[in-house]
């Protein structure tokens, strides 16, 4: 008995070891990005066409601003039909080039059953997940991910205005008054569209790499809607958001989510 004892010890010893080890790892990555983006001053955009430096500066944007930070509540269908799940989440985003880590958590209360880090840094993609905050799930990185996270940065410019005036890495095209392009070299691109009020309250994009409910790479046309605009943290942005892919002609969100702090970093 005495011996049985000893071998669960020494076997809840390593799994604590084994944990630990693997929620330092998810740390030191975080931080690693984190720093990457940090390291990246604001630029100048000389050619900037009129609408869209004045619809940056109606939200609030100055020339200067390095980052933005904000921490969200939010809920994702991790599969179509799987049910939503509540999750918290803390972003910062890049103005000066297409960069951004998200990183969020799913608990039951104190414990973090579900890890996340979605990122785009130095022009690569990253997905990566880990039960109970360190245990590997899965990661995705590759070139699908580095289009699809360089297009979730473009669609997330509503929630960083700032970018418009200090990103030199961003392409615009005024297709209409209230229909917007913005893109990417290297084929990143999405549309925005503006209500009568000025703000973005859509965004499109086609082909954005997914996977089908089986798990197998594909591409699906991909739209988000943005609500409650508002000011906070000095800028007008819309305090809620949500994405979806169509699929079979439908729109489909899986993600819903709501701003509850906000900061421009210098």
């Amino acid at each position: 008995m005495k011996l049985i004892g000893l071998v669960l010890l020494a076997l809840i010893a390593l799994s604590v070891l084994i944990w630990g080890f693997g929620a330092w790892r998810l740390s030191r990555l975080a931080s690693g990005l984190r720093a990457e983006i940090l390291s990246t001053p604001p630029g100048e955009v000389p050619d900037l066409p009129a609408p869209v430096r004045d619809w940056a500066r109606r939200m609030g944007a100055m020339p200067g601003a390095a980052r933005v930070e904000f921490d969200q509540r939010a809920e994702m269908e991790l599969k179509p039909g799987g049910g939503w799940q509540a999750i918290t989440a803390r972003q910062v985003i890049g103005l000066g080039a297409p960069d951004f880590l998200w990183q969020a958590e799913m608990r039951l209360g104190p414990v973090p059953l579900v890890r996340v880090i979605d990122a785009h840094v130095g022009g690569r993609g990253l997905l990566t997940v880990r039960a109970l905050g360190a245990l590997p799930i899965g990661t995705v990185q590759g070139p699908d991910a580095d289009l699809g996270e360089a297009m979730r940065y473009l669609a997330e410019l509503p929630w960083a205005p700032d970018a418009a005036l200090s990103n030199p890495a961003l392409r615009w095209q005024v297709l209409a008054p209230d229909h917007w392009r913005v893109g990417l070299d290297g084929g990143a691109a999405v549309d925005l569209f503006l209500d009568a009020a000025g703000d973005v309250v859509r965004i499109s994009a086609k082909a954005r790499p997914a996977t089908d409910p089986q798990g197998q790479p594909t591409t699906y046309d991909w739209e988000g809607h943005f609500t409650d605009h508002a000011q906070i943290g000095g800028r007008r942005i819309p305090r809620r958001g949500e994405v979806g892919y169509i699929r079979d002609g439908t729109y489909a969100p899986y993600f819903r989510g709501e701003i509850t702090e906000y900061r421009v970093l210098r």
